[in-house]
């Protein structure tokens, strides 16, 4: 098996970072190496202005080297959309800062799937692309996160249209280094592990296989 991304660096805004982040930091571009990874996910919690939070991660890409850091925009998180994500890639100026898109986090930040949201980011600052599915009704606000972390859905199985959302990324020309399936369910997974790969699997060949969605 290929490992396509490594992850998950995080606090790397804060002014002061502990010695288990700089371990973790580390430990990340270690795995890269080992694994013969280029990017890394990382996901900021914390909610800082555009201007602090593009340098802390011009920073990050810098110890970075060669590697590329892929910001997630999360609905729940100081990175809440995309718009947010491309202001502070744009302003840290660095070739390395990337933007990784996860559609469950596109609908639950209830941006549109049509092409212009993603105006004015060019698509090769789209390193990766997470796919799954969700509920028409999201979670409260507050603990919209524990739905992320548990009852995500397959693609195509709700009401995202995940084929449009990956339709929208072709027509735009994006190419990224990884493509995969992230569907975080407690009850698929209850099934056990093969039968949620085979559930997963094939649920997202019948959403490609819709006519007229292929891409």
């Amino acid at each position: 098996m290929q490992v396509t991304e490594v992850e998950y660096i995080v606090q790397w805004a804060e002014d002061n970072r502990s010695y288990e982040q700089k371990y973790k930091e580390q430990m990340c571009f270690h795995m890269c190496e080992l694994f013969g990874v280029s990017h890394i996910n990382c996901g900021l919690m914390e909610t800082y202005s555009v201007e602090h939070t593009a340098q802390k991660l011009k920073e990050l890409c810098g110890r970075a080297g060669s590697l590329v850091i892929g910001v997630e925009p999360m609905p729940y998180s100081g990175i809440p959309n995309i718009k947010r994500a491309w202001e502070i890639v744009k302003a840290s100026e660095c070739e390395n800062a990337k933007i990784i898109l996860d559609s469950w986090h596109w609908l639950r930040a209830n941006q549109l799937i049509d092409l212009c949201v993603l105006e004015g980011i060019p698509a090769d600052k789209i390193v990766s692309v997470q796919i799954n599915d969700v509920y028409e009704r999201a979670y409260a606000e507050n603990v919209l996160r524990d739905e992320s972390m548990h009852d995500r859905l397959a693609p195509g199985t709700g009401c995202g249209d995940t084929a449009a959302f990956c339709r929208m990324l072709k027509e735009k020309g994006v190419q990224p280094r990884a493509f995969g399936v992230e569907v975080i369910s407690d009850s698929i997974l209850a099934r056990g592990v093969e039968e949620a790969a085979r559930f997963n699997f094939e649920n997202t060949k019948k959403c490609w296989k819709v006519p007229g969605r292929r891409f």
